[in-house]
């Protein structure tokens, strides 16, 4: 009895290190495809002007198509985050600083961070879904037949676009929020638009500007990166193509917000 207590539990223990030895292969085996796909993306990125067809094509998708999504959502954030700050800062006698706080909140933070959310939600999954339909019915498959590198022709282009849009992106969300920002502050809560204006201009300086409209590409690249991948290394059909769009929205996200801390912290501790 003892003895094929013994051997159950050797038999246990087997298994046990056989599944944690595959969970190590596996996570090795995703690292190194995930490295060698950054490694060919960032390589090949002069190919977008190759393929500049693509690359316009891209543009108008991520850049046009995603403008009112990105316009609206900065707006709207803005707008809140007048009213909330403003109410706030009245019985401090203080809300005549009202400008300084929407401008420098917008510029810095808010607007390359829901300009970033937005196109990693929005464009993320399209990506995925484009690519990940190529290589689910084998259309990838007969580029490499006839000779042509897939990464180059569709995962390139949608990366340089995505790094390329996201400025304008953003400043076109900082200008119309803090309008919507202005707007909010002198409807709503009576502060008189000249005081609103002379705050923000007195309040707003270049390392400001800098900081705000350095983030964007970043986040771009992380996005058509990350999107990229999951459309390219996409398997077992519609379930899969719902999992890699999941994957692509969830990770890039969280990436665009990682992301945003890292180069503050960067650029805060330089400047």
């Amino acid at each position: 009895m003892a003895t094929a207590k013994a051997k159950t539990i050797s038999l246990a223990k087997k298994i046990l290190s056989e599944e944690r030895y595959n969970s190590i292969l596996d996570v090795w085996e995703e690292i190194r495809t995930w490295s060698l796909f950054i490694f060919r993306s960032l390589k090949g990125l002069p190919n977008a002007f190759r393929y500049y067809q693509e690359t316009l094509r891209q543009f108008y998708i991520m850049g046009n198509q995603a403008l009112p999504l990105v316009i609206m959502s900065g707006m709207a954030v803005s707008m809140v985050l007048a009213l909330e700050w403003g109410h706030k800062l009245e019985p401090f006698g203080a809300k005549l600083m009202l400008g300084r706080m929407v401008s420098i909140s917008m510029i810095r933070e808010i607007g390359p961070l829901i300009t970033g959310l937005m196109v990693a939600g929005r464009t993320g999954a399209k990506i995925v879904a484009e690519i990940g339909n190529m290589a689910l019915s084998e259309q990838i498959d007969a580029m490499r037949a006839f000779g042509t590198d897939p990464i180059k022709r569709l995962i390139v282009p949608r990366i340089f676009a995505s790094i390329m849009v996201m400025l304008p992106l953003t400043i076109l969300a900082d200008t119309l929020g803090i309008i919507a920002g202005w707007y909010a502050a002198h409807a709503w809560l009576s502060i008189d638009s000249e005081f609103f204006w002379l705050s923000m201009k007195g309040g707003l300086f270049f390392k400001d500007l800098y900081i705000g409209f350095i983030k964007p590409p970043f986040f771009g690249l992380t996005i058509g990166l990350i999107s990229g991948y999951f459309g390219y290394t996409i398997q077992g059909g519609a379930e899969g193509m719902g999992e890699a769009a999941t994957r692509s929205v969830m990770y890039s996200s969280l990436s665009v917000l990682f992301m945003d801390f890292i180069l503050s912290k960067v650029i805060i501790s330089f400047y």
